[in-house]
């Protein structure tokens, strides 16, 4: 496991780090908020402009003769990635702790020392496992597929672009998604028409890149339109279906899972595309990042900052509807 430099941190905070194991604390609490975006996208751990680059082998294949035609051997294409930074800045007063402290949780995580000494040094208590933690699940929630930078209002889903963000740009006249990737969605979706909106996205791709049906592909949509498909489907097959029928595949391509995204709530867009082309990208291991602890006359600040992105690597293997 990497290390981050706790020469910053105050003496009465040491003994934190070193009863528990050099940078433990700090950084399993990091690596418990950024557990699902490792586990939910592909990590790339990549500098800054760095290329995100998917290549695919063109058939060269011909019957034999005497002539040589040399082809080319392969596709590359490369994205750009690009990061943006974001702060965790948290003010923890004294009185924060000693409600804490005085809870049963407080009692729980420390049964031994006084409220003196976790107020000289509250980070075993359960600021750093829960709070930091939190954040980095906000980024998962909020910032993966909702994201738009902004440097102005506090909340994750300022701190970078997501993927919804990308693939609109990439969709755009200029962009460098296909239209026929593009599926163009109803005005609204709604349980009635949702059934056929999924299939009508899964159709596309067949008749894009037919060959993309060998190959395991997830679809990625909201909770509320999961339930709407399934909804459409006791509709269409009464007969077949029952209300506790939760279909891990499409119907029609068995290829195709369902992957009921977090991110995408009250969202209608839908996307196909392999789990490998979504890319959680960060310009250095996933939690090590820059750390500090400063404490003050009535409360400590701790100010995590992180630089982290989200983009897709092929354009290719992306088929989408037009829903934002």
């Amino acid at each position: 496991m990497e290390t981050i430099d706790f020469s910053n941190f105050g003496t009465d905070l040491m003994r934190t780090v070193e009863d528990m194991g050099g940078n433990i604390v700090i950084i399993n609490s990091v690596m418990d908020g950024v557990a699902a975006l490792r586990n939910d996208f592909s990590t790339e751990i990549i500098r800054d402009k760095g290329l995100l680059v998917s290549a695919e082998f063109v058939d060269a294949f011909k019957a034999a003769s005497d002539t040589f035609d040399g082809r080319k051997a392969m596709e590359v294409r490369s994205r750009k990635a690009e990061f943006t930074e974001g702060d965790i800045d948290l003010k923890i007063t004294f009185d924060d702790i000693k409600k804490a402290y005085r809870t049963y949780l407080g009692w729980v995580m420390e049964p031994t020392r006084t409220e003196a000494e976790v107020r000289e040094n509250p980070f075993e208590l359960f600021f750093v496992r829960r709070i930091i933690a939190a954040h980095f699940q906000f980024a998962r929630t909020k910032t993966a597929w909702k994201g738009v930078y902004n440097t102005t209002p506090v909340g994750a889903q300022n701190i970078a672009d997501g993927f919804i963000k990308k693939l609109t740009t990439g969709r755009a006249v200029g962009g460098d998604i296909k239209a026929a990737n593009v599926f163009t969605a109803a005005a609204t979706i709604t349980d009635a028409n949702c059934y056929d909106q999924v299939l009508g996205l899964a159709d596309t791709l067949v008749t894009a890149r037919e060959d993309m049906l060998n190959v395991p592909l997830n679809f990625y949509l909201s909770q509320r339109n999961y339930d709407r498909y399934c909804k459409g489907r006791r509709t269409a097959y009464p007969q077949h279906v029952g209300p506790g029928d939760r279909p891990t595949t499409l119907d029609e391509q068995s290829n195709i899972t369902f992957v009921i995204d977090p991110g995408l709530v009250g969202k209608d867009t839908m996307v196909i595309t392999p789990k490998e082309n979504l890319k959680f990208i960060a310009n250095e291991a996933p939690g090590v990042y820059s750390i500090n602890i400063v404490k003050q006359v009535k409360h400590w600040e701790l100010s995590i900052r992180v630089a982290i992105g989200f983009d897709y690597a092929s354009p290719d293997l992306v088929f989408l509807n037009d829903k934002v």
